[in-house]
């Protein structure tokens, strides 16, 4: 049994690290998220700064994770208790992964039984509830990446669905998270899925944002977790070329020229299959394509550096 061996075993000891503000790299607080923080929104900074506000716990074998593990699960399960003890337990899930929790085994056969806990959270009526479970999912992402596979998986839906939100916070801590989550899980299954609400949807908003997501997939995703999806994904991108909203165009247009990098003959063929007008403007967009999605990095520019690459580039 390997349990616990991540963290020395025997009477080794894990617990989480007092709360650490850290800085965020090469990205100056935007306009635009200095407006949705007005307006009761989060973004990016303010899920870095939240990631580690958590209260602290000891875990000093399995049967410490097996107890915490399973308290958690049952009362967010239960949307019938109070929402600020679920919102505490929420920051707890977060409280075991900061103490090392996720070093036994066994973490990863809890973190399948909290999955249902964790859509129903994201589906809560209460604002607090749905931010703090999308803070932990993000968080989860950033610290066990593709160990998080299924849960990107089954929570997308879920974090779609709160885009067209009138709460603020909710609307954009979903559009938050699954930022995080493509930029730190490339999972393949979760491409037609975001197709599907993409070439579907009736809300702009959500068709909006899909064709954003998908800019940022597009440019930060290796040609290997995309390719059984190759076709899909270029239709879905020539639907946004073509989408009644402004905004979907223009991330459908900068996801081209990433797509195209990728898969050229598919992205030619796409090319040549567009109404001249679609044409001519995604064509007299080529020279700004890659400076047109620097948003899609602004996470990437963020992600805390290991201390040796830190170390390395202060050398510098």
């Amino acid at each position: 049994v390997k349990s616990g061996s991540g963290i020395g075993g025997g009477k080794s000891r894990a617990s989480s690290a007092p709360p650490v503000r850290r800085t965020v790299l090469g990205v100056p607080s935007s306009a635009k998220g200095a407006s949705q923080s007005a307006a009761g929104g989060v973004d990016e900074n303010y899920f870095f700064s939240a990631f580690e506000d958590a209260p602290k716990v000891n875990i000093y074998s399995t049967r410490d994770l097996d107890e915490i593990m399973n308290k958690i699960r049952d009362t967010i399960s239960n949307p019938s208790n109070d929402w600020d003890k679920r919102v505490e337990m929420l920051k707890k899930a977060r409280s075991v992964v900061l103490a090392g929790g996720h070093h036994y085994d066994e973490f990863f056969q809890h973190l399948r039984q909290l999955e249902s806990a964790m859509s129903l959270s994201i589906r809560d009526l209460r604002s607090q509830v749905v931010r703090e479970a999308c803070v932990t999912v993000a968080y989860y992402s950033q610290e066990l990446h593709q160990r998080v596979d299924h849960l990107f998986e089954m929570v997308l839906p879920q974090l779609i669905s709160l885009i067209p939100n009138g709460a603020k916070v909710m609307a954009t801590s979903g559009t938050v998270c699954i930022r995080f989550l493509i930029h730190n899980v490339h999972h393949h299954k979760i491409i037609p899925i975001l197709v599907r609400e993409l070439t579907t949807s009736k809300s702009k908003e959500i068709r909006r944002n899909c064709c954003e997501f998908l800019n940022q997939l597009v440019h930060t995703w290796p040609t290997h977790a995309m390719d059984r999806n190759s076709v899909i994904l270029g239709d879905a991108i020539k639907k946004g070329i073509c989408d009644a909203d402004s905004e979907a165009r223009s991330f459908s247009r900068k996801a081209y020229w990433g797509y195209a990098g990728h898969f050229k003959d598919e992205a030619d063929k796409l090319l040549n299959s567009l109404d001249v007008s679609y044409r001519k403007m995604l064509q007299g967009e080529m020279g700004g394509s890659m400076s047109a999605s620097n948003s899609s990095h602004s996470i990437q520019a963020q992600q805390p550096q290991p201390q040796q690459q830190q170390a390395s580039q202060a050398a510098k």
